[in-house]
Protein backbone atom coordinates (compact mmCIF):
# COMPACT_ATOMS: atom_id res chain seq x y z
CA UNK A 1 0.00 0.00 0.00
CA UNK A 2 1.15 4.04 -0.54
CA UNK A 3 2.78 5.50 1.98
CA UNK A 4 1.12 8.44 3.22
CA UNK A 5 3.41 11.63 2.97
CA UNK A 6 4.36 13.24 6.42
CA UNK A 7 2.49 16.68 7.11
CA UNK A 8 4.82 19.79 6.33
CA UNK A 9 6.30 21.36 9.57
CA UNK A 10 3.66 23.24 11.60
CA UNK A 11 4.11 26.89 12.48
CA UNK A 12 5.86 25.74 15.44
CA UNK A 13 7.91 23.78 14.00
CA UNK A 14 9.29 25.74 11.39
CA UNK A 15 12.45 26.51 12.97
CA UNK A 16 13.09 23.16 13.80
CA UNK A 17 15.84 21.60 11.49
CA UNK A 18 14.47 17.65 12.42
CA UNK A 19 10.74 18.25 11.30
CA UNK A 20 11.93 20.03 8.13
CA UNK A 21 14.41 17.69 7.17
CA UNK A 22 11.72 14.43 8.08
CA UNK A 23 9.14 15.99 5.82
CA UNK A 24 11.73 16.70 2.80
CA UNK A 25 13.12 12.78 3.14
CA UNK A 26 9.24 11.03 3.30
CA UNK A 27 8.96 13.39 0.27
CA UNK A 28 12.04 12.20 -1.49
CA UNK A 29 11.28 8.76 -1.02
CA UNK A 30 7.71 8.76 -2.47
CA UNK A 31 9.05 10.86 -5.32
CA UNK A 32 11.31 7.83 -6.03
CA UNK A 33 8.70 5.58 -7.57
CA UNK A 34 10.13 6.24 -11.41
CA UNK A 35 10.21 3.57 -14.46
CA UNK A 36 10.83 3.58 -17.97
CA UNK A 37 10.80 1.31 -21.04
CA UNK A 38 12.05 2.05 -24.71
CA UNK A 39 9.41 0.41 -27.33
CA UNK A 40 8.56 0.81 -30.75
CA UNK A 41 5.10 0.98 -31.53
CA UNK A 42 3.58 -0.17 -34.92
CA UNK A 43 1.40 2.59 -36.57
CA UNK A 44 -1.25 4.30 -34.46
CA UNK A 45 -4.61 4.38 -36.60
CA UNK A 46 -6.68 7.41 -36.70
CA UNK A 47 -9.17 7.41 -33.68
CA UNK A 48 -7.16 4.26 -32.05
CA UNK A 49 -5.96 3.40 -28.46
CA UNK A 50 -3.08 1.17 -27.66
CA UNK A 51 -1.09 0.92 -24.43
CA UNK A 52 2.35 0.55 -23.39
CA UNK A 53 3.34 -1.18 -19.91
CA UNK A 54 5.74 0.27 -17.58
CA UNK A 55 7.10 -1.50 -14.43
CA UNK A 56 7.30 1.07 -11.68
CA UNK A 57 8.56 -0.87 -8.35
CA UNK A 58 6.42 0.59 -5.31
CA UNK A 59 2.92 1.41 -7.50
CA UNK A 60 0.05 -0.02 -6.01
CA UNK A 61 -3.79 0.41 -7.96
CA UNK A 62 -6.56 1.62 -5.98
CA UNK A 63 -4.94 3.87 -3.62
CA UNK A 64 -5.63 7.12 -5.40
CA UNK A 65 -1.95 7.74 -7.32
CA UNK A 66 -0.97 9.98 -9.74
CA UNK A 67 0.99 9.40 -12.72
CA UNK A 68 3.24 11.91 -14.75
CA UNK A 69 3.99 10.57 -17.76
CA UNK A 70 6.72 11.79 -20.11
CA UNK A 71 8.41 10.91 -23.75
CA UNK A 72 12.57 11.20 -24.43
CA UNK A 73 11.16 12.75 -27.85
CA UNK A 74 8.88 15.13 -29.00
CA UNK A 75 5.60 14.05 -28.54
CA UNK A 76 3.01 14.12 -32.18
CA UNK A 77 0.47 16.91 -31.36
CA UNK A 78 -2.13 14.56 -32.37
CA UNK A 79 -1.02 11.97 -29.26
CA UNK A 80 -2.45 12.01 -26.15
CA UNK A 81 -0.84 10.12 -23.08
CA UNK A 82 -2.40 9.02 -19.88
CA UNK A 83 -1.03 6.44 -17.16
CA UNK A 84 -2.87 4.63 -14.87
CA UNK A 85 -1.33 2.16 -11.79
CA UNK A 86 -3.27 -1.43 -13.32
CA UNK A 87 -1.44 -3.59 -10.85
CA UNK A 88 1.03 -3.84 -8.13
CA UNK A 89 4.59 -2.73 -9.96
CA UNK A 90 2.80 -1.73 -12.83
CA UNK A 91 1.63 1.35 -14.58
CA UNK A 92 -0.08 1.17 -18.00
CA UNK A 93 0.54 4.19 -20.56
CA UNK A 94 -2.72 4.70 -22.47
CA UNK A 95 -1.63 6.49 -26.01
CA UNK A 96 -4.45 7.88 -27.92
CA UNK A 97 -4.73 9.12 -31.57
CA UNK A 98 -6.95 12.14 -31.85
CA UNK A 99 -6.11 12.84 -35.89
CA UNK A 100 -7.93 11.80 -38.95
CA UNK A 101 -4.77 10.05 -39.86
CA UNK A 102 -2.35 6.67 -38.43
CA UNK A 103 0.49 8.14 -36.56
CA UNK A 104 3.70 6.16 -36.58
CA UNK A 105 5.82 7.37 -33.18
CA UNK A 106 8.65 5.25 -34.09
CA UNK A 107 10.92 3.99 -30.95
CA UNK A 108 10.30 6.16 -27.83
CA UNK A 109 11.32 5.58 -24.28
CA UNK A 110 8.06 6.17 -22.14
CA UNK A 111 9.32 7.57 -18.39
CA UNK A 112 6.50 7.40 -15.18
CA UNK A 113 6.71 9.33 -12.07
CA UNK A 114 3.73 8.01 -9.10
CA UNK A 115 2.69 9.86 -6.33
CA UNK A 116 1.18 9.53 -3.75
Amino acid sequence: MAKAVRQPPSVSEQKDFRALESFHQSLEAQLKLVGSTTVDLASLAAGATDTVTVTVQGARPNVGQTVQVGVSTTLNTGLLLWGIVTANDTVTVYRYNRTGSAIDSGSETYHCRVMP
